[in-house]
């Protein structure tokens, strides 16, 4: 804010006859406002920490852990703070430092004639994301007391050990459904009106799928400028900003008239008489990024079938029926996991039973303490190798160590797999099992009906599925998956001759 010269002499006054005044500075702002500021208060540029990564150490973090050393009454039991893009700070009158770091001092106090202030250089500190990290909590309540010169009702410690525990902050106000159809809002875009022009889309020539594969994604993309301009807007909405349920569902689109029976093997190339269920596939792939396929998951398909078989109807895998498969990211163990996946229903289950479920960390992540999500942020967790992928057993915590929320720490991603994945220490462990809970509360599902096109953000949403009885009659569920990345240059060197087939070898 600008202040005029008589507000900041006010403010001088107020302090002075024993007010208190906290000043929270903007991590953001590209420079200090011109003109006079209250107690002559000024913050400088960004400040970075050291190196964390050792395989970059030529990167600096601008968040990162700062050691707290001095007598203060406001780092009483206060030992780390942690630091998101700090300013450093400073006054027209000496500031006693409690956060500093290099001879900056990024929070100060000092007092003033009768009264106290208090300066931080970058309030964000102070910010959910942030407020459950180090002793964070603990040093903003301690801050307060002091300014308040002790006069409150409990300790600070035992404020701060509520707030970190069990405070949460509301989210919006969602709807009570659980039906995605039945919710209406920019996750779901209905085709079916459209229905005429969908299929003089399919009109035309087209390559082969399976002998020209580039050539026909390279035509697909140019058909998805095609589609009805709401049906491109949706799915260029979702690509740039999400929903809040992480999904977008297309309803409606048309299908192969004369479709095949039910593939007993999934891992087969099914022909169809007009390759509809794959232009769209590839379509709307195109649009999100590009589409890849993993050399262990049905032999490296592009086009992957998803349906239930007789030998696996009870094990982890997309090819269960008889058991519930939990909400998971798709493959969080793989170092090139999918950004987005697909799943186009070509034909439902017999009883319509069959839910695809989907829990958005948007909506999760209000419900979780400060602390759970501070811990969740941490790299405290092994995540298992899929069955597929080779790990027979499906055994928990054979993979990678990673975080479970990454990212904008103020709109994170999220990877988990609560059958695969267990925290290295008990902590962690229990904020695993607690978000599993808290996306359980904010599911949300769908049958898919035949034609529609379920769209998952692999990265700020989990999806699984319920249970169903196949008959293995060639009429049985039948989805069509295709995973896509954003971009293909991670890879490069885990794919042969600029293909998509992403071929990593792990270690089960």
């Amino acid at each position: 804010a600008v202040f005029t010269p008589g507000e900041c002499e006010a403010l001088d006054r107020y302090v002075q006859e024993g007010g208190a005044v906290l000043i929270l500075g903007d991590g953001e702002w590209p420079q200090p406002p011109q003109g006079p500021a209250p107690f002559g208060f000024a913050s400088g540029d960004l400040a970075i920490g050291d190196p964390a990564d050792p395989a970059q150490p030529h990167v600096r973090p601008y968040q990162f852990p700062a050691e707290v050393t001095g007598a203060h009454p406001a780092l009483e039991g206060v030992t780390r703070a942690y630091l998101y893009r700090p300013k450093p700070v400073s006054a027209r009158f000496p500031l006693t430092g409690l956060v500093e770091k290099d001879g900056q001092i990024f929070l100060g106090v000092a007092r003033h004639g009768a009264g106290r202030v208090a300066v931080v250089g970058n309030a964000e500190m102070f910010a959910r994301p942030f407020l459950g990290r180090e002793d964070n909590a603990r040093l903003l309540l301690n801050l307060l007391s002091w300014l308040l010169d002790g006069r409150h009702q409990r300790s600070a410690a035992d404020l701060a050990a509520e707030v970190t525990g069990s405070y949460r902050f509301s989210g919006r106000d969602f709807s009570p459904t659980e039906n995605l159809k039945n919710e209406p809002g920019p996750h779901v875009v209905d085709a079916g009106v459209y229905a005429h022009l969908f299929t003089g889309l399919a009109d035309g020539f087209l390559r082969d799928s399976e002998t020209d594969e580039e050539a026909f994604l390279r035509e697909a993309e140019l058909r998805f400028h095609e589609m009805p301009r709401v049906v491109r807007q949706a799915v260029s909405r979702f690509r740039q900003h999400g929903t809040d349920s992480g999904v977008l569902l297309v309803k409606g689109l048309p299908v192969d008239p004369a479709l095949p029976p039910t593939p007993a093997d999934p891992k087969a190339r099914v022909r169809f008489t007009s390759p509809l269920s794959e232009l769209w596939l590839a379509a709307f792939a195109q649009a999100l990024g590009e589409p890849i396929g993993y050399r262990q998951e049905k032999n490296g398909l592009l086009f992957q079938n998803v349906v239930p078989t007789p030998h696996n109807a009870a094990k982890l895998s997309s090819e269960s029926s008889s058991i519930l498969l939990d909400y998971h990211t798709e493959t969080a163990f793989h170092p090139f996991m999918p950004d987005y996946v697909l799943l186009h229903c070509l034909r439902p289950d017999h009883d319509g039973a069959a839910k695809t479920i989907s829990a958005s960390l948007r909506m999760a992540l209000p419900r979780l303490s400060l602390r759970e999500r501070a811990i969740l942020s941490e790299p405290l967790y092994r995540t298992g190798i899929d069955y597929s992928f080779g790990s027979s057993h499906g055994t928990k915590g054979n993979g990678p160590l990673l975080r479970v929320l990454y990212g904008d720490p103020f709109d994170p991603y999220l990877t988990v797999d609560p059958d695969l994945m267990m925290g290295i220490v008990p902590e962690a462990d229990a904020a695993l099992k607690r978000l599993h809970a808290v996306l359980h509360e904010v599911r949300r599902w769908v049958c898919l009906d035949t034609g529609d096109l379920l769209i998952v953000d692999n990265r700020r949403a989990v999806h699984g599925r319920s249970e169903f009885t196949p008959r293995y009659d060639g009429r049985d569920r039948w989805l069509q998956r295709v995973c896509v990345v954003r971009d293909l240059v991670p890879s490069a060197g885990h794919r042969r001759l600029r293909g998509r087939i992403i071929d990593t070898a792990f270690a089960v």
